[in-house]
């Protein structure tokens, strides 16, 4: 008795573990976003990390709701690694005012070479399906994109330019979609279901 049921179960095992992989694998691709949670701490380290030091450091920070806690990390970021962060009561023009001021009028803003670190985020949403072996859902999430500028001062030259994005949690007001079927997943847990059957059966 005891070995026909090892003879079994070794015989149902590749179609047990076929099932088991087919819903690991459907559920390793339930959430993967391949974006970073838009977490100032984490905004933040990302940001300093693409900063060129050497010059001294002006920060012009636009960031919406996250301005002052993103201004206040990275300067403390900066200013552990070491930067030469200097601060500024004048507002410091955007690119195309720059132009129009002239290069005499803009380099007063540092008459020493220094850089300029602009950060501007633009708001946008990004679409997550979120699957189960029998259905799926989509979600729409605040995405959270920030453009950073290094411009070279006094001449106001674009020295670099990197974007990063982040993705939001999941906004309290949005409402998910409904849950549907995806044709195939039916299919695929009845095939898988039948293998295991069919092997038990031809056992006996």
């Amino acid at each position: 008795m005891m070995a026909r049921i090892e003879r079994t179960a070794s015989r149902a095992l590749p179609g047990i573990c076929c099932l088991l992989f087919l819903l690991l694998v459907t559920a390793i691709g339930a959430t993967a976003t391949g974006l970073d949670p838009a977490e100032p701490e984490l905004i933040s380290q990302k940001i300093v990390d693409l900063i060129e030091l050497g010059d001294p450091v002006y920060l012009d920070i636009q960031a919406g709701d996250l301005t002052s806690k993103l201004d206040f990390r990275i300067r403390q970021l900066l200013i552990a690694k070491g930067a030469d962060l200097r601060e500024s009561e004048l507002d410091f023009p955007e690119e195309e005012q720059a132009d129009s001021l002239g290069v005499q009028t803009v380099s007063s803003f540092a008459s020493k070479p220094a850089r300029l670190i602009r950060i501007r985020m633009e708001l946008d949403w990004t679409t997550q399906e979120k699957r189960s072996f029998f259905s799926f859902r989509s979600e729409r999430l605040p995405l959270y994109v920030f453009n950073i500028k290094q411009i070279s001062l006094p001449k106001w030259k674009l020295a670099k330019i990197d974007n990063l994005s982040f993705v939001d949690q999941p906004a309290k007001f949005e409402a998910s979609r409904p849950v549907t079927l995806k044709w195939f997943e039916p299919l695929l847990a009845a095939t898988a279901l039948a293998s295991v059957i069919y092997i038990l059966w031809t056992t006996k």
